[in-house]
């Protein structure tokens, strides 16, 4: 009788995958189906030891190994990239999907891209050339992958999973799976991925949070089978557990906020994303000035845990009422992909969003965490300055914002004078209407993890 334990190998390609699957209890679950669990990483030591100290484990890992993309590698990758850009914009009838194309323009590089965009244009111009590109690609990319297979050949997973579709040094090692046979799942890591021509991971069958994303799977990958795509939910909402909060006034005396004045989340976005956001925060607190109500109001103020710039600074400085809270995100890597959240960062955002009367930001997904404690959120929607190059029009006219069953499902701040009808409002309603639009973008339930756990079980 064969006794020997079953295998599931977890492909970490960078930290964005942390919070939502390693910090779950999807690893758990696993173990108590005992099953042998593996993880192929790029990760820091210090991120590995957050997971284990979460879980009481220790953790059977290797670092992924370095992808040598050829050149050919790579104007095929690009050039398909950009393809179904052109293709999905036509489709969707939205040029905004083409923002999502951003080739750098120095060097060789700009001539890079120059062929780049030729040869997709030249496949836009229907889907059968797009999936000609894709095909010459899978067989090019089988000369980069003889030590994934001799690795995978020692390790004999039973079953490969990956926690995000875009990591390009995932590549080698779900293509040399395919070529042995090994079964593999991909997460489709956010809401808003599909539309953005990224799926650099090819795995048998993929894992997406609602039937929405099902639809845009269907939608923009029509060559992969309806049966491959699976809606499971996203752990990243139900992490939020009621053991993770803390009361209001034991967490607003450790911040140094006032529980008799009512909270203002103030979120911000990363610089690119959300270039003007200092302006729109000092606009928030000229009207909280001018209106006296710096004794009735108070902003928390969290910042972009990739932003690490002084921008805000000033602002911060200047008005009292702005309480800086900094996300608890390990930001001392060398490269963006091994930044990383503790998980007492977990337990800090379920309290902001828990304890704070309403948030404000340009279209960011936490309208998504205040609607889990039935919070309202408002977007900024106007700008502050004429920039050829950025305008909130733009963001929301995203084709992810097309989810939205109606327009209030958050409040609309339309100009500087819409902040103090906007949190009147919020504060008379006390409740979030972004719920409707949450069961649209998840599958409304509480079991995701149990729902991937099984899954994965060999």
């Amino acid at each position: 009788m064969n006794n020997k334990c079953k295998k599931v190998m977890f492909v970490v390609p960078d930290g964005t995958g942390i919070r939502n699957y390693l910090f779950s209890e999807i690893i758990p679950n696993l173990i108590k189906q005992n099953i042998e669990l593996v993880v192929y990483h790029a990760l820091s030591d210090e991120a590995i030891i957050e997971v284990e100290k979460l879980h009481n484990i220790q953790l059977t890992k290797k670092t992924i190994s370095k992808y040598k993309e050829t050149v050919l590698q790579k104007l095929l990758r690009e050039s398909i990239c950009y393809g179904r850009l052109i293709y999905n914009a036509k489709l969707d009838k939205n040029p905004t999907v083409l923002s999502n194309w951003k080739p750098k323009k120095k060097g060789l590089q700009k001539w890079f891209y120059k062929v780049v965009e030729f040869l997709g244009k030249q496949i836009s111009k229907n889907y059968e050339s797009i999936l000609c590109f894709e095909n010459y690609y899978q067989k090019q990319l089988l000369k980069s992958i003889s030590s994934e297979k001799e690795f995978l050949l020692d390790i004999q997973p039973d079953i490969i999973f990956c926690t995000h579709q875009r990591a390009l040094n995932a590549i080698p090692v779900f293509k040399a799976a395919e070529v042995l046979n090994i079964d593999t799942i991909g997460a489709i890591y956010s809401w808003d991925n599909l539309v953005k021509a990224r799926l650099s991971v090819r795995t048998k069958k993929y894992i997406v949070w609602s039937d929405y994303m099902k639809g845009d799977m269907r939608k923009y990958y029509p060559e992969i089978s309806e049966d491959n795509i699976i809606v499971t939910g996203t752990p990243q909402f139900e992490l939020y557990k009621d053991s993770l909060l803390t009361p209001k006034e034991e967490f607003f005396t450790n911040y140094g906020l006032d529980t008799n004045k009512s909270t203002i989340c103030f979120s911000g976005d990363d610089k690119l994303t959300s270039p003007y956001d200092p302006k729109y925060l000092e606009d928030l607190a000229e009207v909280i000035v001018r209106n006296n109500f710096q004794n009735k109001v108070q902003v928390i103020f969290r910042r972009s845990p990739v932003d690490l710039s002084g921008r805000y600074d000033t602002i911060i400085n200047k008005f009292d009422f702005i309480v800086p809270i900094e996300p608890v995100w390990s930001n001392t890597q060398k490269f963006w992909t091994q930044l990383f959240p503790y998980y007492d960062d977990v337990k800090l955002l379920a309290n902001i969003c828990k304890h704070s009367n309403l948030v404000i930001n340009v279209g960011s997904t936490m309208a998504h965490d205040f609607a889990i404690f039935d919070n309202p959120a408002a977007y900024l929607n106007y700008d502050v300055t004429k920039d050829e190059n950025w305008s909130v029009s733009t963001i929301y006219n995203y084709q992810h914002f097309k989810s939205m069953p109606y327009k209030d499902v958050v409040y609309w701040i339309n100009s500087k004078e819409d902040f103090l009808l906007v949190f009147e409002q919020a504060m008379l309603q006390k409740k979030s209407l972004a719920k409707d639009w949450l069961k649209i973008i998840n599958k409304p339930n509480n079991n995701s993890t149990q729902t991937i756990t099984k899954l994965l079980l060999p």
